[in-house]
């Protein structure tokens, strides 16, 4: 019987970042503890032969790209893509894609800081809470 199996891991990235274009004090250079929520999706069919469905290897490849880093230095956010939390959710989301060998279901939620107040981009293939 193949059985749907769900993984979650959390990171936080310390980065700065400025919003090109904006109106507003987002518009300088200003940093944030990024919290980064992803859920993974996938069936115990899809198991490699150690017992791994995605290696957690890979989200500490992503935040070590973005990590400590001005992210508007930082692919893909070069060229005035800006680095808000809807694209960082998006850039994450499509890195998760290309990195896993076969065909898994992701969710990624960003937050741009998780203490004193809960804002937060999602992107996925599935709804969640």
């Amino acid at each position: 019987m193949d059985y749907p199996i769900k993984l979650h891991t959390e990171v936080v990235i310390d980065s700065a970042h400025f919003l090109e274009n904006y109106e507003g004090v987002c518009a300088n250079i200003h940093g944030h503890a990024w919290r980064v929520r992803i859920w993974i999706k996938g069936y115990s069919s899809q198991l490699d032969k150690i017992g791994i469905l995605f290696d957690f290897t890979n989200v500490k490849f992503i935040k070590d790209m973005y990590d400590h880093k001005l992210l508007n230095e930082c692919m893909p956010f070069i060229n005035g893509f800006n680095p808000t939390a809807e694209n960082i959710a998006l850039s994450i989301y499509h890195k998760l894609k290309e990195l896993s060998k076969i065909e898994l279901g992701f969710v990624v939620r960003v937050y741009e800081t998780s203490i004193g107040k809960e804002t937060w981009a999602q992107i996925g293939d599935w709804e969640e809470q």
